[in-house]
């Protein structure tokens, strides 16, 4: 089996087009593993076979920049959360990622901020947002924290400062770091 660079892209093309779906994708990882002419560079990924990864693995075939750890390794931030927390004077205090997080519904815009406050049961005590904040009952909405790899995996380096921090930032390389006292009493 011969596969180029360009077969492996548009492969990738018409499932982000949605031409196939992602049993088409593992059939043809299947067929060409079992292929014994085909020369494998054993390469061990097995991320989910979704669009963010698809257009991940996408940019990988085409600048050789690959994001794919960033979107779905949660240990691949813990240097970078300790980093943080030593830069803005705080404990490192990290959160279990199956814990849920209350998020706005908007995180794709910026700038993006967070607060952390005590934890509930079930909860990390982490809210993050973007654009206007809002006193409305709906404006939060659970979510795995690990789900955040998906979405925004640039915020997931503050999910480690201790109760009482808040965070600013935005795409452009604006940050802000500060402690709130009154998020402990909350």
């Amino acid at each position: 089996m011969k596969v180029t660079r360009q077969n492996l892209i548009e492969l990738c093309d018409n499932f982000l087009d949605d031409k196939i779906d992602k049993t088409v994708i593992q059939n043809f990882a299947w067929a060409a593993i079992s292929d014994d002419d085909f020369e494998w560079d054993n390469e061990d990924i097995n991320f989910e076979i979704n669009k963010t990864n698809v257009s991940l693995w996408k940019k990988r075939l085409l600048t050789e920049k690959d994001d794919l750890l960033l979107h779905n390794n949660w240990n691949v931030h813990i240097e970078a959360q300790k980093e943080i927390c030593d830069k803005s004077n705080s404990t490192w205090k990290p959160i279990n990622k199956k814990l849920n997080i209350g998020v706005s519904t908007n995180l794709e815009k910026d700038p993006i901020n967070g607060l952390r406050y005590p934890a509930e049961k079930g909860t990390t005590g982490w809210f993050i947002w973007t654009g206007e904040y809002s006193e409305a009952d709906d404006f939060f909405q659970p979510i795995c924290a690990e789900h955040l790899l998906q979405q925004r995996p640039e915020i997931i380096k503050y999910l480690g400062l201790d109760v009482g921090f808040r965070f600013l930032s935005d795409s452009k390389g604006y940050e802000d770091i500060w402690y709130d006292e009154k998020l402990k009493n909350i």
